[in-house]
């Protein structure tokens, strides 16, 4: 009898009262399904299997088939019938398998059988899940629970979004790494959980030669040993290859997949909505933490930088951190800024610096201060002004100036500082630090 490696259980049922008859065990498999029946002996007689459902935009159903006749002359011999691809909602496509069938044996009534299995197997792919009632509760807080504080909250999809060149594929690799270790008393200000969090890479940019050489570098950068990383070379979308990546998730144990990167993985034209919905679909039925990383589109008008494509990669997000780099050519270290752009569970987070330095054979990375670089443009306003008055006071003219940012702006934010106790303005109507 041929071993599946999805033949694990996920969940085991009785049967459904969907036309099976005789079927005595129903199991939930990552991929699909796996119908039993007893023979008089009382063991297994008869195997079937559906997996790699998928229903298509016409609402046809087609999935993968497999039978398999435990009772062998020669136990050794394969499956009646295996990797068949049909389609479950053509009458002509089970009568087909029906004829087949018969044409191995008779000894089980095959259109009974088949047609109740593909009854079943399209009740069960097409049931959502039951609506349940929600009762509030005192011990609930608004705190959210994260994979790695605080970029990825756990079992919601993030996205880093940048300009090529922005580093952010080396930071994603560090991102695995500080969560599979678990690396928790690093300095880089990030959080992880204190079990270790297996990650799956999805790379649809590079090969795993490449990808190789920097996950090495890291890992001699960051000195804690070697450690494995589940990397997958992808060609089809997210969407289209989601049974099997149910099943890599559920046999590998994975929590945590990353998507490199976004334009390939969803496919389409990324200006419409539907494949920004698809893509989260997928996601949502993957049932983990995500991390995408995509290219940066910019709004003309507001010179406002977005994830590249239609606004719903950034609305179904549920957090999403904008990737710059500063780097000279030729210069083997560079800064990267993590500002976070949108927050649907927390409250926006400040910025992010790190510093990364890079050898023949290693790359090194220490958090860093952005206030001493090029992209402390990326603090919040307030951050911008307090370090600007660090070298003296200046008026609200000079500030808006220097920060190139409106009068109106500078003038809220000054205000709103000097209520904190952060500024003071003098007898010169300039502003200052305020002195402690």
């Amino acid at each position: 009898m041929k071993q599946l490696v999805s033949d694990t259980p996920i969940e085991e049922s009785p049967p459904p009262d969907y036309g099976i008859g005789s079927a005595h065990k129903v199991i939930t498999l990552p991929t699909g399904w796996k119908f039993s029946w007893l023979g008089s002996n009382g063991e297994e007689a008869l195997n079937i299997f559906i997996e790699k459902i998928i229903e298509d935009r016409h609402h046809i159903v087609s999935g993968e088939l497999e039978v398999d006749l435990c009772l062998r002359i020669r136990p050794a011999d394969p499956p009646a019938l295996s990797g068949i691809r049909f389609n479950l909602t053509s009458t002509q496509a089970r009568a087909g398998i029906v004829k087949r069938l018969r044409e191995i044996t008779d000894a089980f009534d095959w259109s009974t059988i088949v047609e109740g299995v593909v009854s079943s197997t399209l009740i069960l792919f097409r049931q959502e899940e039951p609506s349940v009632e929600i009762w509030p509760s005192e011990e609930d807080d608004l705190v959210p629970s994260y994979l790695l504080e605080p970029i990825l909250y756990l079992n919601h999809p993030a996205v880093i979004f940048g300009d090529y060149g922005s580093l952010k594929s080396l930071k994603a690799l560090a991102i695995a790494y500080v969560v599979q270790l678990p690396f928790y008393d690093n300095d880089l200000g990030l959080i992880p959980l204190k079990e270790p969090t297996r990650c799956l890479y999805l790379d649809y940019e590079d090969d795993s030669s490449s990808f190789r050489k920097r996950w090495s570098a890291l890992e001699r950068g960051f000195g804690k040993g070697d450690m494995p990383i589940l990397y997958r070379r992808m060609t089809a979308s997210i969407a289209d290859s989601i049974e099997g990546l149910k099943k890599i998730i559920t046999e590998k144990k994975i929590g945590l997949i990353i998507v490199d990167s976004l334009g390939p993985a969803a496919r389409g034209n990324l200006n419409d909505a539907e494949p920004a919905i698809q893509y989260h679909a997928a996601l949502r039925q993957l049932n983990v933490t995500s991390l995408t990383l995509a290219h940066t589109s910019k709004d003309l008008l507001t010179k406002r930088r977005t994830i590249f494509g239609s606004v719903f990669f950034t609305n179904l997000a549920r957090s999403v951190w904008e990737c710059k780099s500063e780097q000279e050519t030729g210069e083997d270290e560079a800064i990267i800024s993590l500002k976070h752009t949108k927050a649907n569970l927390s409250k926006l987070h400040t910025p992010l610096g790190f510093h990364f330095t890079f050898t023949n054979n290693a790359i090194t990375i220490v958090k860093s201060d952005l206030r001493e670089t090029g992209l402390s443009g990326e603090l919040p306003l307030a951050w911008q002004i307090k370090n600007l008055l660090r070298s003296g006071s200046l008026t609200k003219s000079e500030i808006a100036e220097t920060l190139d940012k409106g009068e109106d702006v500078i003038r809220i934010t000054l205000k709103r500082m000097e209520k904190r106790g952060d500024v003071v303005m003098l007898l010169d109507k300039s502003w200052g630090l305020k002195l402690i």
